[in-house]
């Protein structure tokens, strides 16, 4: 229900309750005044009967009391008179048919006897009657009884009356009431509110643009209002500075990833000229000494050759290197076991770990199957293993460990490769994945190795993270997705 029409309702209902509760202590009161004038009527009319038939009584003039009464008769307002002789019994009355219900004879003798007057009310019919009895008396001494009689059923007839009117009032009221009020608040409540709530579904939709009337006459509606009217005008300047701020972190971003791939370029040529620019050399040297000394014996001249040919296959394999760093790989996945995986790799480099002394330890904690290219796979722990063995040239330990670890609510094959090396410097370790970023002495290592293994990586899913030992050494982790339905276990 609408703010304006809970307000109308309860208006109206309390105004309603308000006028109806001083209705009837209006109709009380008039209840009230009425019969106390119709009895102030009636004892007047007592009173004076009462003054003339003891003057009568006085001067002996009795018969001059039936005319009086006649006379009292003839006011419409009189129900019935009655006069009561000494010993209480009626002597003269206003007509013959008066009921015997008002022919209140005890109570005359009471008042003939105490000297004082008496009041009663009663129904006769439909009609309420107040009669009052006065006691005669003539040099103090009683000689009869008066009572009068009078319908008061007018006062119900007229409170009735009150009542209809009231009513027809108080309708009226509440309906003006309702009116002014539904006016009143439509313009100035219903439709400030309606104007105040469209503004904020069109903040809501973004229209920034968006103004509310402010009411006029003031008053906290039109405080509210211009307060939005305020609060859009600060939201359409900070998305006017916002939208110029990201137009210009936007293009300084631009300019700052053309630098980097100005930068990556440089880097990548630097490095490309780097490895292939010192096998070039070897190459032109042993050629120009085949060209100087074309007489030379045939086993230096072979060996030359053979530098030569060594020289560029070393430059064929950076060339492969940068193809496969750069092309999207076609990944023949198919069901992997790790663990076998992980073995027939170190069964490759077990012969070069042997020579330096090197002892490698491997503890597999439960891996899960993983659908994977086995081949390239291969290729990336083939590239770690040989990595941690150029560390460790004095011999050392390499242990492999195998879990599963769950990142963002998914599973995760996690292999770890760690080393008893030299360690990353840790100034080398946001670099190590770039392409031909080495720490390895020339001719030792083209820094392209780790570089396409974190793609392979990343094209199955997963990534690679790099870090060193508390007590010295290299460790490299593997991360590679588990499909949700692979639930078996490897041993």
């Amino acid at each position: 229900m609408k703010i304006s029409t809970r307000l109308i309702l309860h208006l109206t209902v309390v105004v309603s309750a308000v006028l109806i509760a001083a209705s009837l202590l209006l109709l009380k009161q008039r209840e009230r005044s009425l019969r106390t004038a119709a009895e102030g009527e009636v004892r007047a009319h007592a009173v004076t009967l009462q003054i003339a038939l003891e003057e009568n009584y006085a001067a002996n003039h009795v018969l001059d009391a039936q005319r009086l009464i006649n006379r009292l008769r003839e006011n419409a307002g009189i129900y019935s008179v009655l006069l009561f002789n000494l010993s209480g019994s009626v002597e003269l009355a206003s007509h013959p048919d008066i009921p015997e219900e008002i022919r209140y004879l005890k109570e005359a003798r009471q008042v003939i006897a105490t000297g004082k007057e008496v009041e009663i009310k009663r129904r006769i019919g439909s009609e309420d009657v107040f009669s009052i009895i006065m006691p005669l008396k003539v040099n103090a001494q009683p000689v009869g009884a008066l009572e009068i009689a009078q319908s008061i059923s007018f006062v119900q007839t007229e409170i009735a009356r009150m009542r209809g009117e009231i009513v027809l009032i108080a309708l009226l009221l509440c309906a003006t009431i309702f009116l002014v009020v539904s006016v009143v608040t439509n313009y100035s409540l219903t439709r400030p509110i309606q104007g105040l709530l469209g503004g904020a579904a069109a903040m809501g939709r973004g229209e920034l643009s968006h103004r509310v009337a402010v009411p006029r006459g003031g008053g906290e509606l039109a405080l509210l209002a211009s307060n939005f009217n305020r609060m859009a005008d600060s939201l359409a300047k900070q998305r006017r500075e916002a939208e110029r701020e990201a137009e210009e972190r936007l293009a300084l971003e631009r300019k700052l990833r053309h630098s980097e791939r100005l930068a990556a370029v440089g880097h990548l040529a630097a490095g490309v000229a780097h490895e292939i620019g010192a096998p070039l050399q070897v190459i032109d040297g042993r050629a120009k000494q085949l060209i100087n000394h074309a007489e030379t014996p045939a086993e230096p001249h072979q060996r030359n050759l053979t530098i030569i040919r060594n020289q560029s296959e070393r430059i064929a394999k950076i060339v492969r290197n940068l193809l496969n760093l750069s092309r999207t790989y076609d990944l023949r996945r198919r069901p992997v076991n790790l663990p076998k995986l992980l073995n027939e790799t170190i069964e490759l480099i077990q012969p070069n770990a042997d020579r330096d002394g090197i002892k490698v330890e491997k503890q597999y904690n439960g891996l899960r199957q993983i659908n994977a290219d086995t081949s390239l796979l291969q290729q990336v722990f083939l590239n770690i293993f040989t990595n941690a063995i150029q560390a460790m040239p004095q011999g050392g330990l390499i242990r492999v460990e195998g879990s599963e670890t769950r990142r963002d609510e998914h599973a995760f094959a996690t292999i770890r490769i760690a080393d008893t090396g030299v360690g990353i410097p840790p100034e080398h370790l946001p670099n190590i994945f770039d392409p031909f970023f080495t720490t390895k002495e020339v001719g030792h290592g083209t820094g392209l190795g780790l570089a396409v293994s974190t793609r392979i990586v990343e094209e199955h899913g997963g990534w690679i993270e790099a870090g060193n030992n508390d007590n010295g050494g290299a460790t490299f982790t593997v991360f590679l997705p588990i499909p949700d339905s692979e639930k078996n276990e490897v041993k």
